[in-house]
């Protein structure tokens, strides 16, 4: 091999380093991309939850202060206009620390193993238990209670029973979950594969 057949492969693997470089340079920026894409849509469904419990408290608010407005009532400390007022403060106060769960979708893996994206966009919520009510699978690695904070999510993990595909497994799960004033939540689930979605979800007693 002489010396300009040398120096040709030379000039060739810089070329195909340099090609490289600017793929993985491209890949990294899409990657960014796709990263600040994700966290504003995280940062969205923040704000439109805190925006639907801002205008439900403005209108427990608006109903305090058309009792407010009658003074007469408030002269003669009229009971069933003061248990009204406390009522309102209650619920407010509800609505401070409400969680608001939803999913994200699910996913499934070849290995019969199916994760729920249980995501949070409202206050702190005490996840308590995932329980299986009914279906073809079973869940693992429970790891709770857990506190899933605003912005954050968490998987909920099952797999599948015997030798039939996850994604024809059909199920239902309760989620138990409480808030910071210990008020109790039960969040019905309900799907086919990692076709799911929320059947319900109400305070319980």
């Amino acid at each position: 091999m002489d010396n300009t057949e040398i120096t040709f492969n030379i000039i060739n693997s810089i070329g195909a380093l340099a090609t490289f470089g600017a793929f993985l340079m491209l890949f990294l920026k899409d990657k960014d991309k796709q990263k600040q894409i994700d966290k504003l849509a995280s940062i969205a469904t923040i704000l439109d939850a805190q925006n639907d419990s801002l205008k439900k408290q403005n209108e427990l608010i608006a109903q305090q202060v058309d009792i407010l407005r009658n003074t007469s009532i408030l002269k003669q400390q009229d009971g069933a206009s003061m248990a009204k007022l406390q009522e309102l403060e209650e619920k407010k106060l509800k609505l401070s620390v409400a969680p608001v769960l939803w999913l994200n979708g699910a996913g499934t893996r070849h290995t019969g193993e199916l994760q729920i994206d249980l995501n949070n966009k409202g206050e702190r919520a005490i996840l308590d238990d995932f329980i299986l009510i009914s279906g073809e699978i079973t869940l693992h690695s429970k790891s709770v209670p857990y506190d899933l904070e605003k912005g954050e999510r968490r998987y909920i993990f099952a797999r599948a029973i015997g030798n039939k595909p996850i994604n024809e497994c059909e199920y239902e799960i309760e989620v138990k979950y409480h808030d910071s004033l210990n008020n109790k939540f039960s969040m019905i689930l309900t799907g086919k594969g990692a076709r799911v979605k929320i059947k319900s979800n109400n305070e319980i007693e």
